[in-house]
């Protein structure tokens, strides 16, 4: 797979996720959407093409305009992590275009959704491109 393809399957994943989370089509309809404001993916082994996969997608940051999904792809052959993604998603309203905080009702699910996951912060969390291994971008 190539690095297009590893984004349309995160990226359409990430849309399901917020779908499931009342972040869909109503959601804009009623002046509110999500926008992606960083979005990065860590490639861990190649995929051929056809590969039936799965993608975990949790919350594992959340404050009251933006929350951010880590993903993991599982090659669904061997159980063996792929690739993970990380995303910012910024509140925006629709007509004022700017980062606005969540209706309550939304933050409270949010938050639910995230207190429902496992704990354990998940493989590749938070990593940053660098040349020198392990070390933080700058």
């Amino acid at each position: 797979m190539n690095a297009r393809r590893h984004f349309e399957v995160f990226s359409d994943a990430s849309d399901l996720a917020c779908h499931d989370l009342g972040l869909g089509l109503s959601y804009i309809q009623e002046g509110h959407s999500v926008f992606t404001g960083d979005f990065h993916i860590t490639y861990v082994r190649e995929i051929p093409a056809g590969t039936s996969l799965t993608i975990a997608t949790r919350i594992v940051d959340l404050d009251a305009k933006r929350f951010v999904l880590h993903q993991e792809m599982v090659d669904d052959r061997n159980q063996m992590l792929a690739a993970t993604a990380e995303q910012l998603q910024l509140n925006v309203g629709t007509a004022s275009r700017k980062v606005e905080p969540f209706r309550t009702e939304v933050f409270t699910r949010l938050r639910d959704a995230q207190h429902n996951q496992d704990s354990r912060p998940p493989r590749n969390v938070g990593r940053a491109a660098s040349l020198a291994a392990g070390a933080p971008a700058r």
